[in-house]
């Protein structure tokens, strides 16, 4: 018979409009806007409120109403389904930004209202007379100023509906299947047969349900019975809701986005207990705990079944390109122990869909922190390159291997969208659990010889409700196994992992990939909104040093140490970690409340960290108005300290410092007294008197064209731009022939798709180069540091730039100061430097890659914009140049040319996207041999966290004149962490190995102490260390990264 599948269609969509029998339009609703959060509902009186009818637009830009009806249940509904309905007019648009509505029906939260989600169940069985209270807590969405309020309550016929999806889902699978295939023909004619029995002459009669109930039958016996369950390929659907904590809205409507979304979920279990969901971020929780408590307990009850899992490892989702190492550790500590107190549930996978892009140091991290299993799909978004693999074990920089699924969800035989993000290889984290995107996602599946599940995250995010009741509908149906089609079945991810780790152990065939997952999309997320970025490295730094500090009053003195404080302070920097915040990819809101918490967490910890030092310096045995310095670092230098005037009399005729043993000279400086010293004590302090000493005058900077120090003979132009630098340690020229460094270059920079995301290969299209030069002037010439100030207008712009110039440093020193006012202009400056190789060193997360300089491949071009933290380094044999920066990441090193990324100054979604004022400093180191010679690591941890000066205020005292708390021999180890762990008064020192050399490694603490235990690094001790008075010995591997508990 020709056309049947046509027919079907046509009865299908009918029998659709059958569903609701009977609606009842409501006309009227009291309306209230306000800020205000009513608790509890029930008892909020609305008397007050202005009435409106269903005729009146409603609407705003992230404003919020509260709507109330009240429904009585007529006779004619006595012992009938009823349910609610709710439409705004855009219905059909993308939720996110769209109206949202909390439901309370007679005083308690049913659920979340949206354009995915429009309805509410009433009852299963009405009672004639009965009174529904419906209460709305409503959010406008962005820019929705004219929305409706269009409304009804209907009858809900559950046979109709249950036939309806047993007919519709099979009928799907077929659309996709060729004409001539057995499995299309089985179904149609299945469906025809079943279609026959069904008498639509008159709709609701005795004869319908007769003939829908022998319908039903034929359906079920000939066709789910004898017809399905034949697929061995299996469909893992995992129901989630990815939530962004911020992005085109803020922190504080993403508590409200939960509370809805986690509501609504709830809801649906109820009506379908087979219905699995899995959610992550701690933080979500958090804000659901203190806001809807109700809605909380329900969350307990539901994981306490086994039926919603808490997982995901971090805090947030969390950008693991500009995140500290440590950072990312806390991320794990402060989000698993989050779970396991809560939920007494212990997470084991990293799930991160939407990040962009992972750091080599993951799996390290990973595995330390007990997690087993890694999943994303956004590699999958690369605009170049696909990744060959979608299950495999991903090995980190130090060997350690996670086993990695990526989600291969996407529609069924679909090619790319030109000009989107979505190219031929795209895969989605909120997937349509429907029969296009089961069949779908395993035909995206790369490896279907390794194994036959694969995994389906399903579920609308970010305010659009998660799963739906149509898709938990579309799930009863996939799950039998229709022909033509995988089998679809509800699973928790972790049972998913636990399973594939079964079934691929062992196999011989399941690749590895090696090294950092770079997200080929998205580079401009290194450097949007520079602020963001500059306070986060500086809160990193600030939170370990008053950690550190902590530590070592209370070694000294027993000073109580603040870890309710610390506490705070950590969440605060790991909630602006999001992946959408970090990044610069929010809206200009979101900016100014993280300016607001970064603020607050520098502020404290400035506050907590001066009291204790100078608590520390009036304890040390000096004089009064000896100088204490404190180092934070492992380093000991040399390097340059300032010391506030406050610390020198005006007329004290001072110029030199003395340890003691050597004298260092002191230059007054603008910002302070600068001095360069050597061997300064580590994870401690020095003490130093101030001494009467005229030291020689060393003036380097002869003209604004040229400069001498002991290390450089420097040649500017009239730009101010570098086109010599001639190393007189090694005798040679750094800057090659005919080229010029420091050349300030901007470029037009208008991304195809995703303004404040992306940089695209094509930005170098239209450059313009700053070489206006408004003003040039020597600032200080001697004899310690001279500086050469450099001012170039720019559009409406002004770049001021100071060249540092050092007698006792091995370095050069660039300050830059913009205010910046253009739009959509990229700026990068670039460093020519005449070093042979085609691989160059950049530093990432408790280590550091290699990366390629050229273009040979296409994963290599893709690499045009790259990520580094506080150093990258270019070498040859026997001579290389590192470039330090104290808060820059975006960067690039092809052919020789070393690029460093200033400003991106994007429109969307943050039309002020870094139109300020910015201060950031580079730092150009040259050596000898490598990184590891040029003691590059240590020259970037003093560079970025410098010493502090205390001016003692009393004589005498307790304390040693300098101390080092704990020091390691091997250059090559890092003392990254000193605190006090989390669940005790143990202090926990962490170590990481920076060079890729393995060695046995002695650690020296100046502490009362009667164990040392290696931990992991959620602080669990695991294995006893030797130790020798205070002494501890271990041994370390390439790129380690250890935790040691002293007890």
């Amino acid at each position: 018979m020709l056309l049947l599948k046509e027919r079907e269609g046509k009865l299908i969509q009918e029998l659709k409009e059958l569903i609701y029998s009977r609606k009842y339009p409501i006309t009227q609703y009291r309306m209230l806007k306000t800020e205000k959060r009513f608790e509890p509902a029930e008892s909020i009186n609305t008397d007050s409120w202005e009435l409106m009818t269903n005729r009146q637009l409603w609407g705003g830009h992230n404003e919020t109403y509260y709507f109330e009806t009240v429904i009585t249940v007529p006779k004619e509904c006595q012992g009938k389904t009823l349910t609610y309905e709710l439409r705004t007019g855009r219905e059909g648009e993308w939720d996110a930004l769209n109206p949202q509505f909390l439901a309370y029906v007679n005083g308690h939260i049913v659920q979340g209202l949206d354009v995915n989600h429009r309805e509410i169940l009433l009852t299963e069985q009405a009672k004639a007379g009965e009174q529904y209270r419906i209460l709305l807590s409503a959010y406008t969405g962005d820019q929705n100023f004219s929305l409706f309020l269009d409304s009804e309550y209907k009858i809900l016929e559950r046979e109709v509906e249950h036939y309806y999806y047993d007919i519709s889902v099979p009928y799907e699978v077929a659309r996709l299947l060729p004409s001539d295939s057995q499995e299309y023909m089985e179904i149609i004619q299945c469906l025809n047969e079943s279609l026959n029995l069904l008498d639509l002459r008159k709709k609701y009669s005795l004869e319908f349900y007769d003939s829908l109930a022998r319908a039903q039958e034929y359906i079920t016996e000939e066709f789910y019975k004898k017809r399905c369950s034949k697929a061995k390929e299996t469909v893992c659907c995992v129901g989630h809701t990815h939530i962004d904590c911020a992005w085109l809205w803020t922190l504080k409507t993403t508590r409200d986005k939960a509370v809805r979304s986690f509501s609504t979920v709830l809801e649906l279990m109820k009506r379908y207990p087979e219905y699995k969901f899995m959610s992550s971020q701690p933080q979500l929780y958090d804000y659901v705990k203190k806001h809807a408590p109700e809605i909380y307990v329900q969350i307990k009850e539901r994981v306490a079944e086994g039926r919603w899992e808490p997982e995901g490892g971090m805090w947030v989702e969390a950008d693991c390109n500009i995140a500290s190492g440590e950072s990312l550790i806390r991320q794990f500590l402060h989000g698993l122990r989050f779970f396991e107190e809560e939920f007494q549930t212990k997470n084991e996978i990293l799930w991160l869909p939407d990040v962009f892009g992972y750091s080599a140091a993951l799996p390290q991290i990973m595995k330390k922190c007990g997690i087993h299993y890694f999943m994303t799909t956004k590699i999958s978004w690369n605009e170049f390159d696909k990744m060959p693999y979608d299950t495999f074990l991903w090995e980190g920089i130090d060997g350690t291997k996670v086993l990695t699924h990526f989600s291969p969800s996407r529609d069924y035989g679909k090619g790319a969208i030109e000009g989107s993000a979505e190219t031929e290889h795209f895969t989605t984290y909120n997937a349509m659990l429907n029969p296009s995107q089961v069949k779908g996602n395993w035909q995206r599946y790369s490896q279907k010889e390794l194994h036959t599940d694969t995994l389906m995250s399903f579920g609308y995010g970010d305010g659009g409700g998660g799963p739906t009741a149509e898709m938990l509908e579309n799930c009863k149906r996939l799950e039998q196994g229709i022909p033509g089609s995988p089998r679809a079945k509800q699973s928790h991810a972790l049972e998913f992992f636990q399973n594939l780790e079964k079934t691929v152990t062992g196999n011989r065939y399941l690749p590895k990939w090696v090294g950092e997952l770079y997200l080929e999309y998205h580079r401009g997320t290194y450097t949007s909104m520079a602020r963001n970025k500059k306070f986060n490295r500086q809160s990193e730094f600030a939170c370990e040093n008053l950690e550190f500090y902590s530590v070592l009053a209370k070694t000294l003195f027993q000073h109580p140490y603040p870890q309710k404080e610390l506490t705070e302070l950590w969440e605060i920097v790991l909630r602006n970690q999001f992946h959408d915040i970090l990044p610069g990819s929010s809206i200009l809101e979101v900016y100014q409340d993280s300016w607001k918490e970064y603020e607050h967490v520098l502020s404290l910890t400035e506050q907590m960290t001066k009291k204790l030092l100078q608590e520390v310096a009036n304890r040390v045995d000096a004089g009064e108005n000896e100088i204490v310095l404190f180092n934070p670092n492992h380093a000991g230098g040399p390097a340059p300290v300032l010391i506030p005037h406050a610390c020198f009399a005006k007329d004290s005729g001072m110029f030199a410092l003395s340890d003691g043993h050597r004298e260092y000279p002191l230059q007054e400086t603008a910002e302070g007294y600068l001095a360069v010293l050597d061997e300064i004590p580590v994870r401690g302090y020095g003490t130093y008197r101030t001494v009467a000493k005229e030291f020689p005058e060393h003036r380097m900077v002869h003209s604004l064209q040229e400069i001498d120090t002991p290390y450089f003979h420097i040649v500017l132009n009239q730009a101010g731009q570098f086109t010599s630098i001639y190393d007189k340690v090694k005798k040679r020229e750094i800057i090659p022939d005919g080229t010029i460094a420091n050349q300030i270059i901007t470029y037009e920079d208008k991304p195809h798709n995703f303004d404040a995301w992306d940089i695209n290969n094509y930005y170098t299209e239209k450059s313009w180069e700053v070489n206006e030069v408004s003003s040039a002037k020597i600032l200080e010439n001697g004899p310690i540091r001279a500086c050469i100030r450099i001012e170039r207008p720019y559009l409406d712009s002004k770049i001021v730039q100071y060249l540092y110039f050092y007698q006792d440093l091995y370095r050069i020193d660039i300050r830059n100061e913009i205010d910046w006012k253009e739009e959509q202009i990229l700026v990068r400056d670039y460093f020519p430097v005449d070093i042979h190789t085609d691989e160059a060193v950049f530093e990432i997360q408790y280590g550091n890659v290699k990366r390629a300089t050229h273009s040979n491949t296409m994963w290599d071009f893709a690499k045009f914009e790259v990520c580094a933290h506080k150093w990258l380094d270019v070498s040859e044999n026997g001579y290389g140049v590192s470039i330090l920066n104290d808060c820059k990441y975006g960067c690039s090193v092809k052919d020789g040319i070393i690029g460093l990324t200033m400003l991106k100054s994007p429109l969307y979604p943050n039309p002020e996207a870094d139109k300020e004022h910015h201060t950031f400093w580079y730092s150009i180191c040259p050596h000898e041999d490598d990184f590891r010679a040029g003691h590059t690591v240590e020259k970037a941890y003093l560079f970025n966290n410098p010493l502090t000066a205390v001016l003692k205020q009393n004589a005498g005292g307790s304390l040693p004149k300098k101390y080092s708390y704990v020091t390691v021999q091997e250059q090559n180890v890092v003392i990254e962490t000193v605190k006090q762990a989390e669940r005790s008064e143990h202090t926990v020192i962490r170590l990481y190995e920076c060079y890729n050399r393995r060695c046995d490694i002695t650690l020296t603490v100046d502490a009362d102490f009667t164990e040392a235990w290696e931990s992991d690094l959620l602080e669990h001790p695991e294995t006893k260390l030797k130790t020798d008075g205070t002494t501890i010995y271990a041994r370390i591997k390439p790129y380690e990264i250890k935790t040691i508990i002293l007890k």
